[in-house]
């Protein structure tokens, strides 16, 4: 039986006094209440075995014969001190009181440990690790079952992304937690709309038989799989999907970084990293309340230019290769038409969106980025997945930021190799100083435009070419030639 069980059925009945009262005016009924309750709590705990359910793994069932024995400790208890004293010193509603707190007090304990064991058992990602995305066809019960063993068996392996299903009252509805946002015929929209987030569905797993979907939403499913390549599975046949065959490459790969590993770790352990945590969290912090009215006013332009939702999200590479959402404001409309459902041809910026992109006000909601610790104030900004270069160790070894020293050094103007050099010079450089430099020139680079500096590319061209193979040459080359003009 465990010690917090009976240490709060002895303490419950305090609170619920003071809650009643606002004070406490006898302390001596208090005190035979609170003994009243430790000593029905010692009975009628152990009767219940309220201690004998694993709470990694509590259930309905478990909360609701716990709630049974609180009722039955509070029933005795105010039993006991009415033999006492006729309850004449406690106010009647004492006792409700007390079973009202001491069952959410227990059932809080729980969630605490069972939220603290989740946490712990999570595994830890890993950069070289490839995450299928998994939509799921028809709400059903064997749908939430397989939520379930992906959650418990392969939570690394398999990301779930939304389920679809035919059936117009499920619509807006979630189950175990993974929104049903459409119906299976309009998979194709749904997969280009995930896509252009950053988010390739590679599964499509049905839950039913397809003799219980319309022919009309079968036939869609199959033709959209074999158009876009995705691998489909129908679970009445097969459980648990199996993990795709092991793709050649992944989409980014992380190779052995050219600097030898004493050097790395020397790189990624300097205290300079953790006090620039500190300094994120207070300045986004501080921009988040003094930026609110400003960002209330871009939230009610980009209201008016598209419409709901006004905030746009697209999945990333973060640091250690771990998913990274990154947030804007939308300056588009969406993909697809809500009425018709027929896909728009492509669209140009509204006059408001593009003075949102000119200005970077677009980019005001990554300062929640910066809070939670996913990106910081400067560093390498988050590329996707497809977009990252062939050795990311270095680069993904640290938070990518929301402005960086390729960003002021030429933004747009420079090729990719060129901005993962810089990328890389700034990692290895990276001081406050630096930082300070990057933010004032970043403010400077808003009121102007972008201009490529060619001294710092052709400088970070050559340190990359020092540890990098030989195939760095002539690009270097070409920057050098480009810095002399």
């Amino acid at each position: 039986m465990p010690v917090y069980d009976i240490a709060w059925g002895g303490l419950s009945p305090l609170p619920a006094f003071i809650l009643r009262d606002g004070t406490i005016y006898s302390p001596g009924v208090v005190a035979a209440y609170c003994g009243a309750s430790l000593l029905a709590s010692l009975l009628v705990f152990q009767w219940f075995q309220t201690g004998s359910p694993i709470v990694r793994f509590y259930s309905v069932r478990d909360a609701l014969e716990l709630l049974k024995a609180c009722a039955l400790v509070a029933a005795l208890s105010a039993v006991v001190l009415f033999l006492i004293s006729r309850l004449e010193d406690a106010p009647r509603a004492v006792p409700i009181l007390h079973f009202l707190l001491l069952g959410a007090g227990l059932l809080a304990i729980r969630t605490a440990i069972a939220l603290g064991q989740a946490r712990r058992d999570r595994p830890a990602p890993q950069a070289n690790k490839t995450v299928h995305h998994v939509l799921i066809i028809h709400a059903s019960r064997l749908a939430w079952f397989f939520c379930k063993m992906v959650e418990e068996l392969a939570p690394g392996d398999f990301q779930i992304v939304a389920i679809l299903d035919e059936r117009a009252a499920m619509r807006q509805r979630s189950l175990h937690g993974y929104p049903v946002i459409g119906a299976p015929a309009e998979l194709d929209k749904v997969v280009a709309d995930y896509a252009m987030h950053g988010v390739r569905v590679d599964q499509v797993v049905v839950a039913a038989r397809p003799a219980d979907l319309s022919g009309a939403s079968w036939d869609e499913i199959c033709q959209t799989c074999r158009t876009r390549r995705i691998a489909l599975e129908v679970l009445p046949e097969r459980l648990l999907a199996a993990a795709p065959a092991e793709q050649a490459a992944a989409p980014f790969a992380v190779t052995a970084d050219p600097l030898a590993e004493h050097e790395m770790r020397a790189l990624i352990d300097r205290p300079l990293w953790k006090i620039k945590r500190v300094i994120d969290f207070t300045i986004a912090l501080g921009v988040l309340i003094f930026t609110l009215p400003l960002t209330a006013i871009v939230c009610a332009l980009a209201l008016i230019d598209v419409g709901i939702p006004v905030v746009f999200w697209q999945q990333r590479v973060g640091r250690n290769g771990t998913p990274l959402y990154l947030y804007k404001f939308r300056t588009l409309h969406a993909p697809f038409d809500p009425r018709t459902k027929q896909r728009r041809d492509a669209q140009a910026p509204s006059p408001i969106g593009g003075f949102l992109r000119r200005s970077r006000l677009d980019e005001l909601p990554q300062i929640w980025n910066v809070l939670s610790g996913d990106m910081s104030l400067v560093g390498p900004r988050p590329l996707l997945a497809a977009d990252q270069p062939p050795d990311t160790t270095l680069r993904l070894s640290v938070r990518p930021g929301l402005t960086g020293w390729a960003q002021i050094c030429g933004g747009k103007l420079i090729s990719a190799e060129e901005k993962n050099a810089l990328d890389e010079w700034y990692i290895r450089h990276a001081s406050l100083r630096l930082d300070a430099t990057i933010v004032l020139r970043t403010t400077r680079m808003l009121l102007t435009s972008d201009r490529r500096a060619e001294k710092a590319i052709a400088l970070a061209l050559s340190e990359r070419a020092l540890a990098a193979p030989p195939t760095h040459a002539a690009a270097v080359a070409a920057a050098r030639d480009r810095a002399t003009l």
